[in-house]
């Protein structure tokens, strides 16, 4: 029979949401039992789990890419790799539940973990989105089914499965992870409504965040990028050209916080424009950025098929000649206004690029910007300046603000003191819940005893205790103690499924 046969569509539909029901039944059953590990245990399953994803990460990356026809195999393997090396170890030294307790503050901790966690994955990063949130949700005793992207259902379909095998010969219950094999957005509308589901983990779209958002349950989501990169007079504008350049070629432009618009001082353009060229970028004329333009967002639209494409294989659709070896593509705006398709996030090596006579104009561009998408998410600036760097992060609400440095690494926290993720929240700018780089502290919740301070209020303020403790001031508790405690909340996770 014929896949358009409405009987077909229907029967395919009430599967996808009768298969969505039931991988939460499952997901329930796994994270009661993984409600009773220690966080000690979960952090060796974890750590099993993505070093026996890590062999893997060259064979899913190529898959990735062939199957999307988004981003470049080597950047690909990168990302899986840090996924699996970077995720099980970051957080070794931070408490992801148990029992402890706070001298100063007289107060007894006790961690919980959500339950049954619902991941979003995204076309862009869908094996390493995957992978981060697995061992996420194995460190932090949580069940996960993920809802995937469909245009990488089949890689994303198969690291799921290899995964859930390493969990299991790990120790690890059956379903403890699980992927909806029938995407549809009826499903995973379902998945994220459903009141079995603790909390959502959205990565994606703006429409299917603001679905998570809007499901009723709790959800850690995260916003679109539309990244603006200053250069100020200051600059070293050789250095500032490779990474811009190199940040715009990662994975061909389809991280979110790939440079999207550069904003270059007057006094500096043509000698940076040169830089560009140096590295590799080609700065086209008006009419050949127009040609990108059109091909890009054809009738004011986005297309699709430029993310995460190689910059020849662009121009080359848009009737542009370029260098195989293209690695950007710079198009002028010489009149930037609200709605300029080219101040919008392109996901692509194409970068947008406006001349500005000081950072006051920068600002008013970034903020014409922002007026599109990006906000909360990521800006840069190229300046010896601090302060003309802090006023540039001060000025507009953008939550990571990268100093000379990569936006597409940077915000993510390989260079910076900023946390390690592969989900940045957006904050109340971004309409996100959380404004922070997303990591495993999010997906437990801490019951707190309090004990009453000697004094009270006036005690506690005249001894300093009222303030946070000093990480030398938490203490273990005795071992029977906390035993007691964990089983005390294993029986009322059950109770309350």
């Amino acid at each position: 029979m014929s896949s358009n046969n409405p009987i077909d569509l229907a029967d395919h539909d009430l599967a996808a949401l009768q298969e969505a029901r039931d991988l939460l039944g499952r997901a329930q059953q796994a994270a009661a039992v993984l409600a009773q590990w220690t966080p000690e245990e979960a952090k060796r399953v974890a750590k099993e789990v993505a070093a026996a994803l890590l062999p893997r990460a060259e064979f899913y990356a190529e898959w990735a890419v062939r199957e999307s026809r988004i981003g470049k195999v080597a950047d690909k393997i990168a990302k899986n790799q840090i996924a699996c090396t970077l995720t099980p170890t970051a957080w070794d030294n931070v408490a992801l539940g148990g029992v402890r307790r706070n001298d100063a503050l007289r107060i007894v901790e006790i961690g919980r973990p959500a339950g049954v966690v619902v991941g979003l994955s995204n076309s862009t990063s869908p094996v390493a989105t995957i992978i981060f949130k697995t061992i996420l949700c194995l460190m932090t005793r949580n069940a996960l089914v993920i809802s995937p992207h469909p245009v990488a259902l089949a890689c994303c379909t198969g690291v799921t499965h290899e995964l859930q095998a390493a969990i299991e010969k790990a120790g690890g219950p059956a379903h403890a992870l699980q992927i909806l094999t029938r995407p549809t957005v009826e499903a995973t509308g379902a998945l994220m409504r459903d009141a079995r589901t603790d909390v959502i983990l959205a990565t994606g779209g703006t429409p299917m965040v603001r679905a998570a958002y809007g499901s009723g349950n709790p959800a850690i989501g995260v916003g679109s990028g539309n990244v603006p990169v200053y250069v100020d007079a200051s600059a070293d504008l050789e250095a500032a050209a490779k990474t811009i350049v190199v940040d715009k070629n990662f994975d061909h432009g389809s991280p979110c916080s790939a440079p999207s618009v550069i904003l270059l001082h007057a006094g500096i353009a043509a000698a940076m424009q040169q830089a560009l060229i140096g590295q590799g970028a080609h700065v086209c004329t008006e009419e050949e950025a127009l040609k990108i333009q059109n091909h890009a967002f054809p009738g004011g639209k986005f297309n699709g098929k430029v993310v995460g494409r190689p910059a020849f294989e662009i121009a080359q659709a848009a009737g542009v000649q370029v260098s195989r070896d293209c690695q950007a593509l710079i198009c002028p705006i010489a009149n930037p206004q609200a709605g300029h398709v080219l101040l919008k996030e392109k996901l692509s090596p194409i970068l947008g690029c406006v001349v500005v006579p000081s950072m006051d104009q920068a600002i008013d561009v970034a903020r014409l910007m922002l007026q599109h998408s990006g906000a909360g998410h990521t800006s840069g600036i190229h300046s010896a300046n601090a302060e003309q760097a802090v006023v540039w992060g001060a000025a507009l609400d953008y939550y990571r603000v990268v100093v000379n440095g990569s936006t597409v690494h940077d915000s993510t926290g390989a260079n910076t003191g900023l946390p390690y993720t592969f989900t940045i929240g957006t904050g109340y700018a971004g309409k996100s819940s959380v404004d922070c780089n997303v990591g495993p502290e999010l997906l437990v919740n801490w019951k707190r005893v309090a004990f009453p301070l000697p004094g009270g209020w006036a005690g506690a303020m005249a001894s300093g205790a009222a303030q946070p403790a000093a990480p030398g001031q938490m203490s273990t508790l005795t071992p029977e103690l906390q035993a007691m405690v964990l089983r005390i909340v294993q029986e009322e996770l059950e109770h309350l499924r």
